[in-house]
């Protein structure tokens, strides 16, 4: 039915959310076809199911077509604004490497604006950020990238925590037990596994 690095994704998502997904799966609205339509998908669970930087990360982005032209009101959220950024980088229905770098920057710029966390946070933020970045310096180098989020969401095991939920839990015993940041666990899942 599903790929296992599909399954690590989806394991990593709120259990609502993560049903939400599988039935837009199932309908075929969620699919490696239509990139722009599958991130407008996604955020659309994280707006019903997520909250928190997650929700933030991954939420919803108002959609119009007009005229047969599709335009999108991103709501200064992550996903919104890649999917804003794919947007104004494609070229006749393709979007290079600096067009990718163009978009992520932009949509992390957009995630700061409605949040305090930035690396290092101990929070979702780090391994996203550590991504983009190394996406930007290394001209499009996808594994690299993923290989510079996995070390950033390793990473926040030894973090104290500033903001987010983790901020609320004893930080000595997070430290002691060595727990990375769920948020920034599912980032790295989610990039390793596209």
């Amino acid at each position: 039915m599903y790929d296992s690095g599909l399954a690590r994704i989806l394991s990593s998502i709120h259990s609502s959310a993560f049903l939400a997904l599988l039935a837009k799966l199932d309908a075929g609205l969620v699919s490696g076809h239509d990139v722009v339509g599958s991130i407008v998908e996604i955020s659309q669970i994280a707006e019903e199911h997520m909250g928190g930087t997650s929700g933030a990360l991954y939420s919803y982005v108002s959609i119009s077509i007009h005229n047969s032209r599709l335009s999108i009101y991103p709501s200064r959220i992550f996903f919104s604004a890649l999917a804003q950024g794919i947007l104004e980088n494609a070229r006749d229905g393709e979007i290079a490497p600096d067009g990718w770098v163009h978009a992520l920057a932009a949509a992390r710029d957009k995630l700061y604006a409605y949040t305090l966390a930035r690396p290092p946070s101990r929070t979702l933020v780090d391994p996203l950020a550590a991504f983009i970045d190394a996406y930007s310096k290394s001209q499009g180098n996808y594994s690299l990238a993923v290989k510079a989020a996995a070390d950033a969401a390793e990473g926040t095991k030894d973090l104290d925590p500033k903001v987010g939920r983790s901020a609320y839990l004893d930080k000595e015993r997070l430290k002691r037990e060595k727990v990375p940041d769920p948020g920034a666990w599912g980032v790295k899942v989610i990039l390793e596994n596209l």
